[in-house]
């Protein structure tokens, strides 16, 4: 798995307009932004992006920045490209860079002049589609969805408290939604001690696991005995559909960070006829992402660098304009 914010693999450089470029491979992640406590009817209404972003560029800082109980801090601006605005939230860093002579070879600290700090950014793009956003970020400290969404709520770009759902395909986000049963749940993660998720995002333990084997591939699964008091396997059932929905409500957080490389389930599912059917549902594939070649701007392309996000992202959004549409046609 690649983490969303940087993957290392298939760099090149070229020269296009007398700059020179290099060429990252980066993920594009598609959420829909919902309630964030309206488990039974958790869409809303289209929202007008624009104009909420338009009112946020006109906010002072102190209005756009905040800071996790942990002490990390986040700050946003609305910020304008291709003919729309956009989002930037950044993750302010410690500061404690390094530099290389590249003549020399000599590593020497990196200072800023002034009241100046280094910032991490994923530039959030806001899409025609329903409420559906997509994201990039640049490298893999960036705010993740998770922070992404913590900082819309404590800074108030919308009116009330939201979430954000990975943008699965609606056919098997319904599935899980409506299955009469599920039988088991199971996925597999490699530890990334670098970007484990906080102990309270999953009640699977990340964390706790990942400590504790920090170099093995972690197997997790979750059945509902076949056999035993029907009372007790449906509560089990309920159980483990609530706790499946909540795990991929989380999948666009998990699957960089942790490296998750699977995530399946076994449900039961009526049938058009009246009868039930098992189905096995594979959420990994179904996760509406898209890996792009995006341009990493030369200290002599005077462009801002999220423009290339920017283009990046709306590229995605029209090559899975589809996907993206029958998400939340529902």
């Amino acid at each position: 798995m690649t983490l969303p914010g940087d993957s290392i693999a298939t760099r090149t450089v070229q020269r296009e307009g007398g700059f020179v470029t290099t060429r990252r491979v980066r993920t594009v992640y598609f959420y829909e932004v919902v309630r964030g406590k309206d488990d039974y009817n958790p869409r809303m209404d289209q929202v007008p992006w624009q104009q909420a972003l338009e009112e946020m560029s006109s906010k002072p800082y102190e209005e756009r920045r905040f800071v996790t109980p942990d002490g990390d801090r986040y700050v946003g601006e609305a910020v304008f490209s291709s003919g729309m605005m956009h989002l930037l939230v950044g993750r302010i860093g410690s500061g404690e860079l390094q530099t290389v002579d590249l003549d020399h070879g000599h590593i020497e600290d990196l200072r800023l002049d002034g009241n100046r700090g280094f910032v991490d950014t994923t530039t959030v793009c806001f899409l025609e589609h329903g409420n559906i956003i997509g994201m990039m970020g640049s490298s893999q400290a960036s705010p993740r969805a998770t922070a992404i969404q913590r900082w819309m709520n404590a800074c108030g770009l919308t009116a009330e408290e939201v979430a954000l759902w990975p943008v699965i395909s609606q056919d098997v986000w319904t599935k899980l939604q409506n299955a009469k049963a599920v039988h088991n749940f199971e996925f597999i993660f490699r530890p990334n001690p670098a970007f484990m998720p906080p102990e309270s995002s999953s009640i699977f333990g990340f964390k706790q696991a990942g400590d504790r084997y920090p170099d093995h591939r972690i197997t997790y699964k979750v059945e509902v005995p076949k056999r035993g008091q029907a009372t007790s396997r449906a509560r089990g059932h309920r159980r483990l559909q609530e706790d499946a929905m909540h795990f991929m409500s989380e999948l666009g957080y998990l699957i960089g960070p942790s490296g998750i490389e699977r995530a399946r389930a076994l449900v039961s599912l009526p049938t058009e006829d009246g009868h039930i059917k098992e189905e096995p549902l594979d959420f990994l594939k179904h996760h509406v992402t898209a890996k792009k070649r995006v341009e990493v701007r030369s200290t002599e392309d005077a462009r801002p660098r999220y423009t290339a996000a920017v283009e990046a992202i709306l590229e995605a959004a029209q090559e899975h304009v589809h996907d993206l549409r029958g998400a939340v046609s529902g």
